[in-house]
């Protein structure tokens, strides 16, 4: 193996790891948390859907500035200054002893994940990799699910024993210590081209468009519109599911435990689809994994069979989380990479919006209803629409191959 196929792939594994607590540890955690907060204040379900949905606000806030700033300067500093706030972030949540405090937390903690996690290592995978981008876009963001898995299962048990504030500090431990200073050593925007360029003088040699040029495309919009329907389906339905469940019998741990497993399938239908989009293209891989999310929620709404919830863990756990690979893979495929930071921050933030609105949403028909059904059955339809988009998102003419952009890495 080359010496820079090589460093491609540590790369890959060094944004496993960082997702792995980041995002897994951050974010996917959200539903054993809102759990735990319903019972901990007995609060409304709309009032407990504003801590999530505010997380996600303040992720998508904080898209556009580290996608700029992505452009421009070494995504190691961006990354790391990230890192830093989430851990900022999970200390102040495990302090906090009032709604306002916490919503000021988890605005901290999403600023850090929207300026350390999916889009500075989406950049990272795609400028590093050419024709196998999918698979290690596919690879490098199972850890989100990987974490997920592994720090819901913690959390549920913490929580059990210790409370939600013991779980939110024992998040921020391996943040710290391993994460950031893991960014800091090994992360690099794209590979050297053997010329001393800096990153804005490098990215105005990629192929691609230019931000005036790719919004006035209708790619960019079918992706808009991908984004905003895969947050809205779910966060409508994932950020709710520990509840979800728990109104159907299940206990707080066995709840947390379907969480757990439903991520640990994601991380492995991520690389899964990452490699089918290499064969039949990202936007028919997207639109095949919406359909399979519109499918599964009827499968979850029959959850008081225990056999139906297996089966949704199986067949929403695959096909569930894969646009988050998935999407960055089109917009390298359609728009190129010169702009990928920006355009991809504005693409977050479209997203993020939709995880804001969606828990708010199915949390208010719920308490309107007395019933999830309507709410997620409002989700299903959604992705539908989003399944629309992403077959109808197609390449501009005007916009260069950008597979072959960088050296193809073999897998190890």
């Amino acid at each position: 193996m080359e010496s820079r196929d090589r460093q491609a792939w540590i790369i890959a594994i060094a944004m496993f790891v960082s997702l792995f607590f980041l995002w897994g540890g951050g974010y996917n955690t959200s539903p054993v948390f809102l759990g735990a907060l319903l019972k901990s204040f007995h609060w409304s379900h709309e009032r407990v859907s504003w801590v999530a949905a505010m997380l996600s606000l303040s992720v998508g806030i904080a898209g556009p500035i580290a996608g700029w700033l992505l452009d421009r300067i070494e995504a190691r500093f961006v990354m790391g200054a990230g890192a830093a706030l989430t851990g900022v972030g999970m200390f102040a949540a495990s302090r906090a002893h009032s709604f306002d405090t916490l919503i000021f937390a988890v605005a901290i903690l999403g600023v850090g994940l929207g300026s350390s996690a999916l889009l500075p290592a989406s950049l990272i995978i795609a400028n590093w990799f050419g024709e196998r981008r999918g698979a290690a876009l596919g690879l490098a963001t199972a850890g989100m699910e990987s974490g997920g898995m592994a720090m819901s299962f913690i959390c549920g048990y913490v929580i059990s024993i210790h409370g939600w504030r013991a779980a939110y500090l024992l998040l921020a431990i391996p943040v710290v210590a391993l994460v950031l200073p893991l960014l800091l050593i090994v992360a690099r925007t794209r590979p050297p081209d053997g010329e001393a360029k800096s990153v804005a003088e490098s990215a105005r040699d990629l192929p691609g468009l230019e931000v005036g040029e790719a919004i006035a495309t209708r790619a960019f919009w079918m992706l808009v519109i991908v984004e905003l329907a895969f947050g809205l389906a779910i966060g409508g339905t994932f950020l709710h599911l520990v509840a979800f469940l728990e109104g159907y019998g299940y206990t707080e741990r066995s709840s947390a435990l379907v969480v757990s497993v439903v991520l640990g399938m994601a991380a492995i239908g991520k690389p899964a689809f990452g490699a089918m989009a290499d064969r039949i293209g990202g936007k028919n891989a997207l639109g095949v994994s919406f359909i399979m999310i519109a499918a599964g929620v009827f499968i979850l709404l029959g959850a008081q069979n225990r056999r139906l919830i297996v089966v949704w863990i199986v067949w929403s756990g695959l096909a569930g989380a894969s646009p988050i690979a998935l999407a960055p893979l089109v917009l390298s495929e359609t728009l190129g990479l010169k702009r990928f930071g920006t355009l991809f921050g504005w693409l977050g933030l479209i997203l993020t919006l939709g995880l804001f609105a969606g828990p708010l949403i199915v949390g208010r028909i719920t308490d309107v209803t007395g019933s999830y059904t309507e709410g997620f059955e409002l989700c299903s339809a959604i992705a539908l629409i989003g399944a629309a988009a992403s077959f109808a998102c197609v390449a501009p003419k005007s916009v260069p191959d950008t597979a072959t952009i960088a050296a193809p890495a073999e897998p190890i």
